[in-house]
Formats: C-alpha cells, structure tokens, sequence
C-alpha cells in the first residue's frame, strides 16, 4: 500500500469516532446463543473456519455495525484483504456499510493497515495473504488487546496464527430451492461451532439459517413432530393397555373422604 495513502487512512481514522469500553463487542441476535457470553470479548483473536466461513465473516461484521458504538446505535469495522467481500449481503444481514472501512488490496503493508484500523474500529475482519511473522502477530495481537478491538482471521492462514481463543466453525451446510438439477439457491442451514480455551468443553453449536431465505440471519426453527398413538409395546417394553371403551374409567372415593 502507498505511504501516502496509509497516511491518509491514518488520518481518517483519527478523525472518526473511537472505541468504547464495553463488556462485549456485539454479534447479531441469532449468533449470541453459541458465542460464550453473549458476544466476543474485546481485544481478542477469533477464527473462522469451515464452508461458509465468508458468510460468517459478514455476520459478525454485521452484528457490529448494526449493534456497536458507544450507545448501541452502530459500530464500526476494518475489512482487510478481502476483494470478494460481499458488502450487499453483510447489508441484507443487517450491516451499516457506510460503517465497514475496506482495504482490499493491502499488500505487504497489511500490518501496518491493520495496525491502524485497530486503534479505532470493534472489530478488524483480515483475510492474511500470507503466513503471519511472530514479530506481526506480536504486535497486531496487543495493539487488539489495548484498543479492545477484535481481530477476526478468515482465509488459508488463519490457523496460523498463535493465541486465538475462540474459533467459530460452519459445518454441515445444506442449501434450499434446487429441485431436480433447477430451481434458484434461496437459503442455507448450517451449524455454527464454537470452539477453543473461550468456549471450554465441548463447545458450543446452534443451528442458523446463513443466509435466510430474506438475507438476514436466524435460527433454524425445528416444528415439534405431532402426538400420534403407537400400537404395540412403548419405550422399555412397557405394554400399551387400549380402554376398552371411550368412556373415562370411574373413580371411586369412600365417603367423608373427599379428593384433597
């Protein structure tokens, strides 16, 4: 990237609004149930990973720029090397996109743009064009701790990188409304896996639609199966005893007795 144009992206940032101390940095309402605590944790390192993972990048964008800020109106996001970055989609997810900074092409200068974006925006979405150097991951980790911005890793190198505490995994995707070798793509379900030292146990996971049929992200609602009768024997072997008739079997109360 051109000095001159870092300085101006430096400049830029200084200019708009800051961070604020928050307890969290904000995701949308269907990824607070598998993220731990309701949100990420400010200056931390997240991964994303699996199918779909892109999807997932424009999620968590959009749950920042839509729920951030100081007052909950709107936050801001830096999108680093991401030329495919679906700036309509992350909107019909409910991203602000006069709020998402991008730099497409960062160059061999995408630590330095980076470290920029990390002093003044939530969450920094950075695709690495190549493995990160310690001296890199060094900086860029503590510069996300002190400003609280979370730094969020997608792409081939994103495992490489040391100290990421959470990583968020889309597993078994299944698209809906191709029929017999036609139709039109208009959803996808997928399984969103939490995993890592920030996710403790056997993880978190939840069902979502990503995207929705409408564009924007929710849960998978599963229809509880209806009550039907089941002839023969039931669960443990136990016999299924049929009335003999319609009519409730009486019950009988000696009398003084009453039912309490």
């Amino acid at each position: 990237m051109p000095e001159a144009a870092l300085r101006d992206l430096a400049s830029a940032l200084e200019a708009g609004p800051g961070t604020a101390p928050h307890a969290t940095v904000p995701v949308l309402p269907a990824l607070r149930t598998v993220v731990p605590g309701g949100g990420l944790r400010p200056g931390s390192v997240v991964g994303l990973d699996g199918p779909g993972a892109a999807s997932l990048g424009l999620a968590l964008a959009a749950g920042v720029s839509r729920h951030g800020g100081e007052d909950g109106a709107g936050g801001w996001c830096g999108v680093v090397g991401l030329p495919g970055f679906g700036v309509a989609a992350a909107a019909g997810m409910g991203a602000e996109p006069e709020r998402l900074l991008l730099v497409d092409e960062p160059g061999d200068r995408w630590p330095d743009v980076v470290a920029a974006l990390a002093e003044a925006v939530e969450l920094v979405l950075l695709c690495p064009p190549e493995r990160p150097g310690a001296a890199a991951v060094r900086r860029l980790s503590a510069l996300a701790r002190k400003h609280g911005c979370v730094l969020t890793l997608t792409g081939a190198f994103a495992r490489d990188w040391p100290g990421t505490r959470l990583r968020l995994r889309v597993q078994d995707p299944v698209w809906e409304g191709l029929a017999d070798g036609h139709g039109r793509l208009t959803g996808r379900r997928v399984q969103v896996v939490a995993e890592g030292r920030d996710a403790p146990g056997s993880g978190r996971r939840a069902s979502l639609w990503l995207p929705a049929p409408d564009g924007g992200v929710r849960p998978v609602e599963t229809a509880r199966p209806p009550l039907e009768l089941v002839p023969g024997a039931v669960a443990a072997g136990a016999p299924v005893h049929p009335r003999p008739s319609g009519v409730p079997p009486l019950v009988r109360v000696r009398a003084g007795e009453g039912i309490a």
